[in-house]
């Protein structure tokens, strides 16, 4: 008869560690003060209602960096300053005053036919920041 080897690691389907890590969870948030698990329940429900307002975008950093300073400069919230801007570049849009087709090129991506370049644009806001300085 062979001995089994005990020593082997036990390995979990991803799927289940992540049932039974929301389990113990679970139980630990049972265990709490009452007034601390209506506030755990509080924010939860306040990061469910807030996820429909969300997005999440690939921006290059020096843009991001340029927002950052803006509103900070400005001393408001950036996703608001953001929101403006897109406001405003959607209506340009709509009203044909900005044209895409100058930026495009043919993508390889199957999800997409067309990227947008836009390292000029990025160089000039650099050279706008560094020539305000």
């Amino acid at each position: 008869m062979a001995k089994k080897n005990e020593s082997r690691p036990i390995t979990l389907d991803p799927a289940v560690a992540e049932l039974l890590a929301g389990m113990e969870k679970r139980q630990a948030e049972a265990q709490l003060p009452r007034p601390e698990r209506e506030r755990l329940l509080k924010e939860r429900i306040k990061i469910q209602a807030r996820r429909e307002q969300r997005a999440t975008y690939d921006l290059p950093p020096q843009l991001r960096k340029a927002i950052q300073e803006l509103a900070e400069e400005l001393r408001l919230p950036q996703s608001q300053l953001v929101t403006l801007a897109l406001i405003r570049f959607l209506q340009a849009y709509k009203n044909e005053e900005v044209d895409l087709a100058q930026f495009k090129e043919p993508s390889r991506s199957p999800r997409y036919d067309w990227n947008l370049v836009l390292a000029k644009e990025l160089r000039s806001l650099e050279k706008k920041k560094k020539s305000g300085d």
